[in-house]
């Protein structure tokens, strides 16, 4: 299983799109699981601090890779593919 976390703010104006192309790829692909968290929770704070991150949209792929901002969804679910061969 491939997990995404999806670090957000109610305040930010770009973490809706970057909902939208997590839920697609978790829509499409069967193995990849996606969880949210407001970095105005502990939970949330804890992981932005954990991988130096400061700014949202931020996305956390099996803890390893972190991509800043809205991806693309081809870029997205190209970083994802090289986790299932491994």
């Amino acid at each position: 299983m491939i997990t995404i976390k999806l670090l957000t703010s109610p305040t930010c104006p770009y973490c809706p799109r970057a909902r939208e192309v997590v839920k697609k790829l978790v829509e499409e692909e069967r193995d990849v699981m996606a969880l949210e968290l407001s970095v105005t929770t502990d939970e949330g704070l804890k992981e932005a601090l954990k991988f130096g991150i400061s700014g949202v949209p931020a996305i956390i792929i099996n803890d390893t890779d972190v991509i800043l901002g809205v991806p693309r969804f081809s870029n997205l679910k190209r970083l994802v593919e090289k986790y299932r061969y491994n």
